[in-house]
């Protein structure tokens, strides 16, 4: 049975978190449905972001416009989703997961039926700053409504799920997307992509409801969920959280250690998202269907990866091993195997070695993406701050990503290739390494 304590406060007033009670896993299992759903939701999103970068060489083309150029218009979604996840962290523990997820999903679904009606650089980008507002609500509501439905034991298998399934939607996304536009055109193509969103917007309205509040949950299993949460706390008697109570958040140091780690990590996972597919047919000299295929490949090998992950530092906590120390090492660990992935890549010989190191650097990158967002659940001793430190983490992660497309762009014309940006990345996997690993030692005392 685990103890673990509130690493951040001084000897002699450290306070044991609640132990978990351990009862029989249920027959019943609604709470996985309810990560189905997520599961759902988090693929469409990840079509929508990813379709684009799949896009991008032939609308440079069609457009004549230099990489450093498309590097602006593929970041014009992560800024905006950046800046979105303070306020929209905020907002889900203030209003809610139910609400703010359908809102959100309802937009960003939207946003891409709209993309098909595209004919400038200009809507192009207004487009893709609306998708980052409204996709920015996913992750800190999924994260709320896995630490409300799970036990402890159970958070990190939970949230790998819905990470996964981010894998699964940026895998799917260049094949698909390279068959929709072989078979009627790009801009058919975001408008089937937005039609699957409100699909499964609608699935989400009607499964989600509160544990407590859920008419289809059975006594077993609510009692398997309570019981097995050391800091069970009613959501319903949960304190609101005002604007004032969120802003010290940033008072603490190891908010910053996550916002710099977070930041570092994702430009990584950034490179691959918007430069992958041309870096395998300007790089390696792939065509646009080949390209378009072994897109795939990283992603397939992500999924997994995210779920052994996951699974990995469960198993420690299992073992006894404080909840807070073995997401953020096992997030650590990942970053530096995902460093070295990085420089081999750059050093790769041939296009199969470069895909298959490519596929392996986000295999390890992988493995850190569900202890990534568990941690926010970690690091804070009260329910009502998860979603606001997920957010806030994530912002430093896609300020990263938002820097990543046009980095990486401006460094291949003015290097001619893509070389130092490989190194650039596997440096930045580094020092995200050393922030988890080394600098993040405490919990937040709220």
């Amino acid at each position: 049975m685990k103890t673990y304590h509130s690493t951040s406060l001084p000897a002699g007033q450290r306070e044991a978190a609640p132990v978990p009670q351990k009862i029989a896993r249920p027959r019943h299992h609604l709470r996985w449905a309810i990560i189905g759903i997520i599961i759902l939701l988090t693929i469409t999103n990840y079509l929508d972001r990813g379709n684009l970068s799949v896009a991008a060489p032939q609308i440079m083309q069609d457009l004549g416009i230099s990489h450093a150029m498309m590097g602006v218009i593929l970041s014009a979604f992560v800024w905006p989703y950046a800046i979105m996840n303070l306020p929209t962290g905020w907002a889900v523990d203030r209003f809610g997961v139910k609400l703010l997820l359908a809102l959100a999903a309802g937009l960003w679904s939207l946003v891409a039926i709209l993309t098909g009606f595209a004919r400038s650089i200009g809507t192009f980008i207004g487009l893709r700053v609306a998708l980052g507002i409204s996709e920015a609500p996913l992750f800190p509501g999924a994260l709320k409504a896995t630490d409300t439905w799970f036990p402890d034991r159970e958070k990190a298998a939970a949230t790998s799920a819905y990470i996964a399934a981010t894998q699964v939607g940026l895998a799917l996304a260049p094949p698909l997307s390279t068959l929709l536009m072989a078979a009627y055109g790009w801009p058919m193509m975001f408008i089937i992509m937005g039609v699957i969103g409100f699909i499964a917007l609608a699935g989400w309205l009607v499964l989600y409801r509160e544990p407590d509040r859920h008419p289809w949950l059975h006594q077993d299993e609510l009692r398997y969920i309570k019981a097995g949460q050391a800091t069970a706390q009613e959501a319903a008697d949960a304190p609101r959280v005002t604007v004032r109570e969120w802003a010290t958040l940033f008072r603490h140091p190891s908010v910053w250690y996550m916002v710099t780690g977070g930041f570092c990590l994702q430009y990584v996972f950034w490179f691959y998202i918007g430069w992958l597919p041309t870096y395998l047919q300007q790089a390696q000299g792939f065509t646009l269907n080949r390209a378009g295929w072994l897109s795939a490949l990283p992603y397939i090998a992500g999924g997994v990866a995210v779920l052994i992950g996951g699974r990995f530092s469960d198993r420690l906590v299992m073992k006894g091993i404080d909840p807070f120390n073995a997401r953020r090492f096992s997030i650590a660990g990942a970053a530096l195997l995902t460093a070295l992935a990085m420089f081999m890549t750059a050093m790769a010989s041939g296009p199969a070695l470069a895909v298959a190191l490519l596929t392996l650097g986000m295999f390890t990158y992988s493995l850190s993406s569900g202890n990534y967002w568990t941690l926010a659940a970690e690091v804070v001793t009260t329910k009502k701050w998860v979603a606001s430190i997920g957010s806030i983490q994530n912002f430093g992660g896609f300020l990263g990503g938002a820097f990543a497309p046009v980095v990486t762009g401006i460094v291949i014309d003015r290097f001619g290739g893509f070389v130092p940006a490989l190194l650039l990345a596997g440096v930045m996997a580094l020092i995200s390494a050393a922030m988890y690993g080394i600098a993040l030692r405490h919990r937040l005392p709220v």
